[in-house]
């Protein structure tokens, strides 16, 4: 099957990732859900709250840059592309 058909029938997704044991994301995720739980640790209910909110925005901030640069990427290599096979 060819790649725009996977697309439609949703078998690609281009936002997930593996995230490899050991790798630097691995470790900065660690790293964050260790000071996510200390933090935690000393919040009251209503801060607690409040925390998850604020990571829930910031969730959706970083999955719309994400997919804005996904896009502003696919464009790109189709501009460089196309400009690749009509030149001259």
């Amino acid at each position: 099957m060819d790649t725009i058909r996977e697309l439609f029938y949703g078998n690609i997704h281009p936002y997930e990732r593996e995230i490899k044991k050991g790798s630097e994301l691995d470790e900065l995720n660690k790293l964050i859900i260790r000071h996510d739980a200390a933090l935690k640790a000393t919040l009251n209910e209503h801060e607690a709250e409040a925390l998850e909110k604020l990571k829930d925005a910031l969730t959706e901030q970083s999955s719309l840059c994400e997919c804005e640069g996904f896009i502003n990427g696919f464009r790109l290599g189709v501009r460089m592309m196309a400009e690749t096979l009509y030149e001259g």
